[in-house]
């Protein structure tokens, strides 16, 4: 019985993605890289820690708590973790000598202007869908210079009608989207990595959800999903169009 429960749930996955009248795209680890450059930073920055002598794992632990504990006053951000970073910095070590400024300094220029990496796939399905004229935007979370700076740099900007970047998802922030969008949920898809930014938010609205596995997704976006047989699971972005109905 529950076998049958569960096909009979992705047919109807199936036959609503196919009805979907607007695809709205996640960006950081959907569309690009991104969560590479923040291990790359925190790597960096537990490098530097240890040449002063603190330990490794005590570091991290304590970037990986303040940085949870900073989403729901700053939001999501590079600046954002910067400043994590150096608060972390200042209050372990109090003289700052030019070796340690610099050293930051390089560690947050690498974030905030690393290389605009499309993911694999990524822009063989984004021209495929707009050539067979499906509505596409980008919603994102972040400072909005930083990601329309991505967004532009991207090569891919062409192909959709908007870009919406918000300090962090939730179900307000998509309803405020639809609402913007003139698009019942029902008819919207939800594409994007993060369980919990992405996908249970849209669920959450009654707008579809596929799910892109990445193996590189931040701690705090790992979660269970709140209805997991309204979700559609794929491996790579470029496994959409057929569920779009394009073949």
């Amino acid at each position: 019985m529950q076998g049958v429960i569960f096909t009979t749930m992705q047919s109807e996955n199936e036959r609503r993605l196919r009805e979907t009248e607007l695809w709205i795209f996640d960006a950081d680890d959907t569309l690009w890289e991104s969560a590479l450059y923040f291990r790359r930073a925190e790597e960096d920055f537990i490098a530097l820690m240890e040449s002063l002598g603190f330990p490794g794992d005590d570091t991290r632990r304590e970037v990986r708590r303040r940085d949870i504990e900073r989403l729901s006053v700053t939001g999501y951000g590079a600046r954002p973790y910067m400043d994590t970073l150096r608060g972390i910095l200042q209050d372990r070590s109090t003289l700052l000598s030019p070796y340690i400024v610099d050293s930051l300094e390089y560690i947050s220029n690498s974030l905030l202007h690393h290389p605009l990496v499309l993911l694999p796939g990524v822009m063989g399905t984004i021209e495929r869908m707009h050539r067979f004229g499906k509505s596409m935007i980008v919603y994102t979370m972040g400072e909005d210079d930083h990601q329309r700076d991505k967004f532009s740099r991207s090569g891919i900007a062409g192909f959709f009608s908007d870009l919406k970047v918000v300090p962090v998802k939730n179900e307000d922030t998509m309803k405020e989207l639809l609402a913007h969008c003139g698009v019942e949920p029902r008819k919207a898809c939800m594409i994007g990595n993060s369980p919990r930014s992405d996908i249970n938010p849209a669920i959450g609205c009654g707008v579809n959800a596929i799910h892109v596995k990445r193996a590189l997704t931040w701690q705090a976006e790992q979660t269970e999903f709140a209805e997991p047989g309204l979700v559609t699971t794929v491996a790579s972005i470029s496994e959409i169009p057929p569920l779009a109905g394009i073949v």
